[in-house]
């Protein structure tokens, strides 16, 4: 469920790229994705140090819901659909 629900987040991501810069759709996404991978690469290594020196998926998930909200909060600020 939390997979599902979290998929509403992305609704938009893809379309906002042709929004902003029709042109350039293409060359942004490839921005953003790179942006997107590195937490993921570093997530990895973040969260088995984190559960070997703790031992518990508490930390991990709080640090998990701080990003998202501030990535929530910040999308909701910036963002626009306007063209560049």
């Amino acid at each position: 469920r939390a997979l599902a629900l979290g998929s509403f987040s992305q609704s938009g991501v893809y379309a906002n790229h042709q929004d902003i810069g029709p042109n350039y759709s293409g060359i942004l996404l490839g921005i953003s994705n790179t942006g997107a991978a590195i937490p993921g690469i570093i997530g990895v290594a973040l969260t088995g140090f984190i559960l070997d020196t703790t031992g518990s998926w508490n930390l991990v998930f709080a640090i998990a819901v701080f990003f998202y909200l501030v990535g929530t909060v910040v999308y909701n600020a910036l963002g626009t659909g306007e063209k560049v």
